[in-house]
């Protein structure tokens, strides 16, 4: 991977996001961070990241999904690869299925998925897989 790449956190868990941005830092990747997903989309436009992780549940239960769908829609941003770290599956078994039905009937416009608590290995390994693999497609 040529230069630094810049990862934009989007997660309302401050505690979350201060543990996974010294994680990202110590293996020298450039780190943003957003704490809702209108912060999110501004520090996109102002910036596209190489990489985004991004939480599914913030200020809403699809406020991840919402924003992610809204990427893809984009020509500019839809190449944008993203990680998304939720802990979706515990919320729909606690919840139930039927809450979530309106996101599971759609295409998952995300490149992986990491359930939290997030393991900082499988993190970096999903990270460089994906990253390594858009430098070779570039």
């Amino acid at each position: 991977m040529d230069g630094v790449k810049d990862i934009l956190i989007i997660d309302d868990d401050k505690d979350l996001v201060q543990s996974v941005r010294i994680i990202l830092e110590r293996r020298n990747y450039g780190v943003r961070v957003a704490y809702n997903g209108k912060q999110g989309y501004d520090k996109i436009e102002a910036k596209p990241p190489d990489l985004i992780i991004l939480d599914v549940m913030m200020a809403t239960d699809t406020e991840g999904f919402d924003l992610a769908y809204k990427l893809k829609q984009l020509p500019e941003y839809r190449n944008i690869p993203i990680v998304m770290a939720t802990s979706f599956p515990q919320a729909m078994a606690e919840q139930g299925p039927e809450k979530f039905q309106h996101i599971l009937g759609e295409s998952w416009p995300v490149s992986h998925f990491i359930e939290k608590p997030i393991d900082p290995e499988e993190l970096l390994s999903v990270i460089e897989k994906i990253l390594t693999e858009r430098d070779k497609e570039q």
